[in-house]
């Protein structure tokens, strides 16, 4: 059945020591709002109630933030026994019609509130057109290993009730699906364009497929990141477009990269952020990315905490665990609706929220 954990009591509070402007000092946090230990947080969702799903490595929960005040704090974690049919969360969309799709690996769910369905992702022939449109919702094709049954590495479009294996356009090789596994979230650009990050690749759609006009599509990959002749594997877990129309991609290995339509730039290696420049922490091995309303870049790693470029002034800030951040590893950065950015972490699980100063973990 459900867990939930309601109200506050001694046992919602824990000693620890806090690094503030005067030094260390003893301080007591709320841990009422934490979700229960976790490996990770992978993935974040405020849905069109206000709710806030949490899926990471082994469960899937809410928060219930539309309860009325006092009752606000409850969480709901979901398993299989109510049909659930994951062991985590990889990636959760809500559709037009507010029904939750929980995704982990090759199982998708939906749930409508009372009961989860399990839907099954087939390999299925290639859709003749690529086509999309504004409330589509976009899934993962799982795979192991590329072999003659799979077919080529691709997507799931779920439109009208229906879903419709689309092709990437890229070349077929025996190890295509490992190389063009898609890894990120679906970037919905302000031109149409849908960009899909995938190990080897970022690969655009326009959005427009019509028999006098066939569909454009936009490649970046090693040539245009400048790594043509670099034997390093490539590995992209990150597309962003910012408020002016950029698109930031994150490397987990060489760093960041910054598209602009006709050139693409290795960030880290302009601002000399990558290991071989720094004396620590670096900026090449980056999980999430976003921009807040004040316009500043973060970039959330693995290792070397988050990082923020406030691109006004070209100033860099690294955030560790001084600094609040307890996580190795932040693998998604999520805004809401208020325009709040949420930090998800791993090892351990946690999320956190900027004060302005540090961190705090949220839930």
């Amino acid at each position: 059945m459900f867990l939930s954990c309601n109200n506050r009591s001694v046992s919602n509070y824990i000693d620890q020591k806090a690094i503030t402007a005067t030094g260390s000092t003893e301080t007591k946090i709320d841990t009422s709002s934490w979700l229960k230990p976790s490996k990770g947080i992978r993935s974040i969702l405020e849905d069109s109630r206000g709710d806030i799903w949490f899926g990471g490595t082994g469960f899937v929960a809410v928060y219930n933030a539309h309860l009325p005040d006092g009752e606000g704090s409850n969480f709901t974690y979901f398993n299989e026994e109510e049909g659930w049919c994951g062991k985590g969360a990889s990636r959760i969309q809500e559709d037009e019609n507010g029904i939750i799709w929980i995704q982990a690996g090759g199982a998708l769910c939906s749930y409508d509130g009372n009961r989860f369905s399990s839907h099954a992702l087939k390999p299925a022939e290639s859709a003749r057109e690529w086509e999309s449109a504004a409330n589509d919702l976009w899934f993962k094709k799982e795979i192991e290993r590329f072999g003659e049954t799979e077919g080529p590495p691709g997507v799931y479009r779920y439109h009208g009730g229906a879903f419709t294996f689309q092709a990437f356009p890229v070349p077929q090789s025996e190890d295509a699906n490992q190389l063009y596994n898609w890894m990120t979230d679906v970037i919905k650009g302000q031109n149409g364009t849908i960009w899909f990050g995938t190990m080897e690749a970022v690969i655009g759609f326009n959005g427009e497929s019509r028999a006098a006009e066939p569909a454009a599509f936009t490649l970046i990959g090693r040539e245009e990141m400048g790594r043509k002749n670099n034997p390093q594997n490539m590995g992209i877990r990150a597309v962003y477009e910012d408020s002016k129309g950029q698109l930031w991609i994150g490397d987990n290995g060489v760093g960041v990269f910054l598209y602009q339509g006709d050139t693409t730039i290795n960030f880290t290696q302009l601002h000399q952020l990558g290991p071989e420049d720094t004396d620590g922490n670096s900026l090449h091995r980056i999980f999430s990315i976003a921009e807040d309303d004040a316009g500043n870049m973060w970039f959330g790693t693995v290792y070397s905490g988050v990082w923020r470029f406030n691109s006004a002034t070209g100033e860099w800030t690294n955030f560790t665990e001084k600094d609040g951040i307890r996580s190795d590893l932040i693998w998604t950065i999520y805004k809401t609706k208020q325009g709040e950015l949420l930090f998800g972490g791993e090892d351990p699980g946690g999320v956190y929220r900027f004060n302005g100063i540090s961190f705090d973990r949220l839930y």
